[in-house]
Parts: C-alpha cells; sequence; structure tokens
C-alpha cells in the first residue's frame, strides 16, 4: 500500500490551446486534510474532475487509493465521496428519493444511522423536492451523501458554496472533524480559506494550472510574512532588499512581505540596509494565500 491517497504525475488537461491543468504532481498523504487553494480559473475543479476520471487527461498519470480514475472509475466511486461545486439531481425527485436511490447502489456500504444523523443536522425536509431546493439545501444533500457510506477518500470542491455562517461553521467544525480518522483522507477546495484553515494541514496552491507552493499549513504560516519597515526620517519610496518580494509606503512606515522568512538572516538584511526597527506581522492562512498569490502575479 502506498503511502499516498492521491498521486498524479504530469498531469495535464488541455481544451483547445489553453490548459487547464499542466504538469501537475500531486502527492496527498493517506490520512491527510489538504488543502487544494487558488483563484478562480487556477485550475482546482478541473483538477477534481480529472481525479474522479469524470474528463480524460491529455497527458501524465493518476492514481487515487492505488487506482487509475481513467480505467476504472466504477471501483474508484465506490470508494470515494465526492462534492462538487455545482449540484446535480435527478430534479424530479425528493430528498427522500435521492436518498434511497443512493443508498441502493450503495447498500453494501451505505450507514442509514448516518444519513439520518447528518439529514437532522442539516435540517433536510424528506418531502421537498430537489429542483424546488436553495443552493445551501443542495449543498447540505450532497454532503450527506458523500459521507453516508463512508468514503475512504473524500473530494469536496467549494463544498460550504451557498451554506450560511452557521451552517459553513457546524460542517466544518463538527461533520468534518467527526469524519476525520487516519485512513481517511480529504482533498478540499474552498474560496472560503479562513473556513478551512483549523482543519487543513497541508496546502497546495494552484495558480494558471501549475502547482506552485505544495507544504504543510505550518511550513507555508512560517515563511510568509508581513513586515512594518520603520526608518529614521520618511520611508524610502523604493527599498530593495534581498528576499523581500511587495514593498510599498503606508504612512511614516514600509510594509513589506516575504515568501521565505528567516527571522535573523532577513531583519540583519533589511537593518543593514538603512532601517531601524522591522516589525514581523503573522497572517492568518487566507491572509498568507492573498499576499503569496498576489506577489506572484506582480
Amino acid at each position: 500500500m502506498t503511502e499516498y491517497a492521491i498521486e498524479t504525475k504530469g498531469l495535464g488537461r488541455r481544451y483547445g490551446r489553453e490548459w487547464a491543468v499542466r504538469e501537475l504532481d500531486l502527492k496527498v498523504r493517506r490520512g491527510a486534510v489538504y488543502g487544494l487553494l487558488g483563484l478562480n480559473g487556477a485550475g482546482k475543479t478541473t483538477t477534481f474532475r480529472l481525479l474522479m476520471g469524470l474528463i480524460r487527461r491529455t497527458e501524465g498519470e493518476t492514481q487515487v487509493l492505488g487506482v487509475d480514475p481513467a480505467r476504472d472509475g466504477v471501483a474508484l466511486k465506490r470508494r470515494v465521496g465526492y462534492v462538487a461545486e455545482t449540484h446535480n439531481f435527478y430534479e424530479w425527485m425528493t430528498v427522500d428519493e435521492i436518498f434511497r436511490f443512493v443508498a441502493h447502489y450503495r447498500k453494501d456500504s451505505w450507514d442509514t444511522k448516518c444519513e439520518q444523523s447528518l439529514r437532522k443536522r442539516f435540517r433536510l425536509d424528506g418531502s421537498k423536492k430537489l429542483k424546488a431546493l436553495s443552493k445551501g439545501m443542495r449543498a447540505k444533500v450532497s454532503l450527506t451523501l458523500a459521507l453516508a457510506f463512508h468514503p475512504e477518500v473524500l473530494m469536496l470542491d467549494e463544498p460550504v458554496g451557498g451554506l450560511d455562517p452557521i451552517a459553513r461553521r457546524e460542517f466544518v467544525q463538527g461533520v468534518l472533524a467527526e469524519y476525520q480518522e487516519p485512513e481517511r483522507t480529504i482533498l478540499i477546495s474552498s474560496h472560503l480559506v479562513n473556513e478551512i484553515s483549523g482543519l487543513v494541514d497541508h496546502v497546495g496552491i494552484l495558480h494558471e494550472g501549475s502547482l506552485i507552493r505544495d507544504c504543510s499549513s505550518e511550513e507555508f504560516l512560517s515563511s510568509v510574512k508581513r513586515l512594518r519597515i520603520v526608518f529614521d526620517g520618511e520611508p524610502p519610496k523604493q527599498f530593495s532588499v534581498e528576499g523581500l518580494v511587495r514593498y510599498r509606503v503606508e504612512g511614516h512606515e514600509g510594509l513589506a512581505v516575504t515568501f521565505d522568512y528567516r527571522k535573523n538572516e532577513m531583519e540583519k538584511r533589511i537593518i543593514s540596509a538603512g532601517a531601524r526597527e522591522v516589525e514581523v506581522i503573522n497572517l492568518n492562512l487566507e491572509e498568507a494565500f492573498i499576499e503569496f498569490v498576489g506577489g506572484r502575479e506582480e
């Protein structure tokens, strides 16, 4: 058994002349909660669809739980729970009917008690037609369907989209926290980075179809810092020091960002370049992500 639940090598998908994902080497360890972050159009949804075998890859290799999705998608779907950004159902069904339908095809692994618990928690009315549900309620149905058979891997593409703040917190801090076990793996993508920041232990950042950062959450947060730089007198309009990615003047101080923060080394370089004082500002995951991607774009 490989140590990775998900592994890709040189994975790519091209639409015409444009690459949605290119040369993607992704490794997600078993038992990890991996946050796949990126701006709109970065390639996150394409990556999920490739991993599930829903679209054909243009190049590269893919393994999920040792299975190639392109060759045996049915076997893969028996072991993987997937929540897509858009929730496609048989619209004429009621909530009760969709659960009976899916439970029938997953009868070897379906947990009725888990289903009922989640339906109660999400306040799902079984008599409601799926076509009449709000976006948030459709998301709750999708999440329950994905969790109720205890999949080995859970892939969540924008799972909290449409949920109100209370439901988002309940899902992330309650439902997903309960799901976590040593051999269960979660790959999650969300625009609401702070909602998942306390859950993910590893982050990958997709930018224009390529993975530009892949490390533990702790390592990422310890390396991306905002610096407040104080000078004697007015701060210079331009200030260049090795390791600083962005610099701007704000009031009587300079603000800068570094992607490779090393306390003594960085501060010595800044002081020797003419600054009087350096204050390090720690960032949360969302702030660090914005600074990192923004700096790359600049």
